[in-house]
Formats: C-alpha cells, sequence, structure tokens
C-alpha cells in the first residue's frame, strides 16, 4: 500500500530537491533493491487471492454494462475500466475520502441462502457525479467542478441513476449467486458513515470512469462481513471437488484401512433387558431382592451391542460351560 506524505514532508522533501542535499545515486539504489510489503499478523488477510479475483471478474462485467447504461444515458460516450481490487481496513477507506461526499449504501439479500442485511458502499467522485447531473439536467456536463454540498434535487437525480445500478449489480453477480440488491439510503457525509467497524477488513474495488474528456473514480466497498455468506454458498456450488482415483486403487486403500481396523479391541455386551426404577427404590436394593425386567419371558432374546450401540439380536446359550450368546439378526 502506498504511503501518503503530509504537506509538510512534500515541502520538506521539495526543499531538499533545490538544495542539493539529496543523493540521487542513493535514493536510486535504495529503489532499485527488492520490494519488501509489510504484513501485519496482528490483522491477517480475510480474503483469498481467488476471492479477489472472483470480485474482478463479477466488478469487470458491472463496469461493462454501467458504461453502456451510462453511454445510452447521457448521450456520450463512457468507458469504465478496473484499477485495482484490494483488501484493507475501513478505517484507511474512510479516512480517504473528503468530508463531503455521495456514497450509496445498498443491502444484498437472499432468502434461500439466509443472506440478509449485508450492505456495500458505492462511492462515486464528485466530478464524475456532478457531471451526470449536469447532462441529465440538460447541459454539456461542464459544471463538475463544483465545492458545495448537494441539493435535494440533484440528490433525487442520483438516486434515480443507483436504482439503475441495482439491476446491473444483481446481473453481475447472476453467474455466481441470486443476489437481490435495494437502495438502503444515499450519504453526503463520510464522518457519519460508521455501519462498518474501523478495524474491519474490506475489498475495495476501483472504477476509473472516463466520459469524453472527464475522468474519475468509482469505488467500491465490500466487507468481510457482507462476503463471508456469499463465499460460503460460492464454495459450496462451484468449488471443484477431489478427483477420484482409481477403482483399483480405491480399493487397494480400502482393504489397507480395513487391515489396521480389524486388530482394534472392541466392547461387546449382551443386554437381557432393561427396566426403570426410582431413586427411592434403588437406596433401598438388598441382596435376594428381585428386578423385574422388560423382556417377556416366551421371547427369550437379547441385544448385543458394539460400543453402547445396538448391532445384533441373539438367543441366550451357553458354550464350554460358559455363557454364549448366538447372533440370528443384524438390526
Amino acid at each position: 500500500m502506498a504511503e501518503i506524505l503530509s504537506q509538510q514532508q512534500i515541502d520538506e522533501l521539495l526543499g531538499s530537491l533545490q538544495s542539493g542535499s539529496v543523493d540521487f545515486q542513493e535514493m536510486e539504489t535504495q529503489s532499485s533493491g527488492p520490494k519488501v510489503k509489510e504484513y501485519d499478523f496482528m490483522s491477517p488477510k480475510k480474503f483469498s487471492r481467488e476471492q479477489l479475483k472472483l470480485l474482478d471478474n463479477i466488478f469487470d462485467n458491472f463496469a461493462r454494462m454501467f458504461s453502456l447504461q451510462l453511454a445510452s444515458m447521457l448521450r456520450i460516450s463512457c468507458q469504465m475500466e478496473i484499477l485495482q481490487v484490494e483488501e484493507e481496513e475501513y478505517r484507511e477507506f474512510n479516512n480517504a475520502l473528503n468530508d463531503s461526499v455521495l456514497v450509496a449504501m445498498i443491502g444484498m439479500h437472499n432468502e434461500e441462502n439466509r443472506i440478509d442485511g449485508k450492505q456495500i458502499l458505492l462511492e462515486l467522485s464528485r466530478p464524475i457525479s456532478f457531471s451526470i447531473i449536469d447532462r441529465m439536467l440538460g447541459g454539456n456536463g461542464s459544471g463538475c467542478n463544483i465545492e458545495r454540498d448537494y441539493t435535494e434535487i440533484e440528490l433525487s437525480l442520483m438516486e434515480y441513476l443507483f436504482k439503475q445500478v441495482l439491476s446491473l449489480l444483481k446481473n453481475s453477480w447472476a453467474n455466481y449467486i441470486e443476489i437481490d440488491h435495494t437502495l438502503d439510503m444515499i450519504e453526503t457525509n463520510s464522518r457519519l458513515m460508521q455501519s462498518i467497524q474501523p478495524d474491519e477488513s474490506v475489498a475495495i474495488v476501483v472504477i476509473e470512469i472516463t466520459l469524453e474528456d472527464l475522468k474519475g473514480n468509482m469505488n467500491i466497498c465490500l466487507p468481510s462481513t457482507s462476503l463471508e455468506e456469499i463465499f460460503r454458498v460460492f464454495n459450496s456450488k462451484y468449488v471443484r471437488m477431489p478427483r477420484k482415483d482409481d477403482p483399483a486403487v480405491e480399493q487397494e486403500r480400502k482393504d489397507i484401512i480395513m487391515k489396521g481396523l480389524r486388530s482394534s479391541p472392541l466392547n461387546v455386551s449382551a443386554v437381557l433387558g432393561k427396566t426403570q426404577i426410582t431413586l427411592g427404590d434403588f437406596l433401598g436394593l438388598q441382596v435376594g431382592d428381585v428386578v423385574t425386567l422388560n423382556t417377556p419371558l416366551e421371547e427369550n432374546r437379547i441385544e448385543v451391542h458394539v460400543e453402547n450401540i445396538p448391532w445384533f439380536t441373539g438367543v441366550m446359550g451357553t458354550k464350554k460351560k460358559k455363557y454364549a450368546v448366538k447372533i440370528d439378526q443384524t438390526l
């Protein structure tokens, strides 16, 4: 992640360049060294490379459809391109926003997979948004450098645009999972967006929008809590199962496993019958008392339990002067 320099740092750097105190050879040597990317083990990554690739595919499709939608609506050439898809903490995304923003809070819903209350953020840069508003009101789109808050009429126009986006988002996800989208609200103050925890991991999709000669960005913020259930459903449907081995190899593997299990000891018990008594009767039992079981005398059948699980039925008998059970049925 690139480090943002403060104005003071920039002034000091320019001053050093003008005074000649900067060693360019040293700077070149440092820049040509191995690139080291810091990793915070206290905040491990929540998104895998495959998941970020999936988001790239989904929103690349979304960018193509949205560019066609804007081009037909505004009657101008429009191009959109994904610049990057990366993971960062929400505080970093929020701190990079200006105080006055245009953010659509979009809900994600799927009743079948119990996906509800999940939310993503779609932020549109001010020049692009004011240019779109200008063209929707009949202008040429030049009125984009405006330093003021959005009016109610302008927000109504952007609400109409964001509602057009909902169907495009649904179509973009349709190849993987059916998700309905709703426009929950439009926020114009970045300091009031507190629906996401500051330390939560989010995936940021940066899309560059070109309206003729004007360029700006659209940032889509997808919290990990909103995507974890979606990724779970996706993995259960589309992740390939391990390839099965050759039948002969599989049978050999089973034989080896069974050979090792055959020597495992098992507890086998023959249950003559069961009954229930009260705690008072149990405490009053004496030598010579008779306890009646639930097994009728004429049946003369018992259950054989293997590791306390009923497995066979049999008949009680004797063999070599020891009690024995003859197995006659498998449960």
